[in-house]
Parts: C-alpha cells; structure tokens; sequence
C-alpha cells in the first residue's frame, strides 16, 4: 500500500518523529504527567482547557474516543484544539480513530500529542502537521 502525503503526516506526527534524525521525541512516564503539564501550561498561560480522563465514570457524558484535551486559543482569530495524550508506546484506539477522522473530516485541529515540546509547536503553530 502506498501512503498520500497525508497519511505520511499523520503517522509522523502520531509517532513524534523528528524527521530529521528519525528519533521519536515522546516524553518518558505516564499520559498522566504529561496530560497535567499541559493543562498546568493552559492555566499559566490563560488558555481555557477542558481536561479528562477516560474512564467508565464519563460514559454517556462523553461521546467514546473523545479526545483527553479541548483548548481554546487566543490566537487573533477562533482556534479551538483538540488533543490525545498518549505514552511513548500508547496508540489510539479505534472509537479515537473515528473521532479523528470525524474532527479533521469537519475542519477542526486534532492532534495526538507524546511530548511537551511537541504541545508547545502545536500552541505556538510551528511546523504543524494535523
């Protein structure tokens, strides 16, 4: 199967690899962390972030696959993001995979995020791949 040049960005971005020395640039540790830096981050910074946590407590509050992160930006213009955390290893699953394909299909930023710095070239739009 050949890959568009779309779904070659999507993997790279959903593999956090630096496509200049092909290393992966996830964060060590758990979503968890990573999730709590991030939303430390819109706080700091003034950025409204809803944060969840999957569990079976959201169920019938949170349409399944819901991204963990929805930030609004103040950008200039309506930006709103939303973002998967997810471990060194952690892969989406396929209820996320639909949302995804369902955010990106309707014209919204979908990301999945395994680093800090990749979270900040996100907010700060450098080098963005959806």
């Amino acid at each position: 199967m050949r890959w568009t040049a779309e779904q070659y960005k999507d993997y790279i971005a959903s593999r956090e690899i630096d496509l200049k020395s092909g290393i992966m640039v996830a964060d060590e540790g758990p979503e968890s962390e990573l999730q709590g830096k991030i939303t430390k981050y819109c706080k700091d910074h003034g950025y409204p972030c809803l944060s969840f946590r999957q569990s079976r407590k959201a169920e019938g509050f949170l349409t399944p696959g819901w991204p963990d992160l929805t930030i609004c930006l103040s950008t200039g213009r309506v930006r709103v993001v939303f973002i998967e955390v997810k471990s060194k290893k952690g892969y989406l699953r396929q209820k996320q995979k639909e949302i995804k394909a369902m955010m990106k299909y309707l014209g919204h930023e979908w990301y999945v995020v395994k680093s800090y710095k990749r979270f900040i070239e996100i907010i700060e739009g450098e080098g963005i791949v959806r």
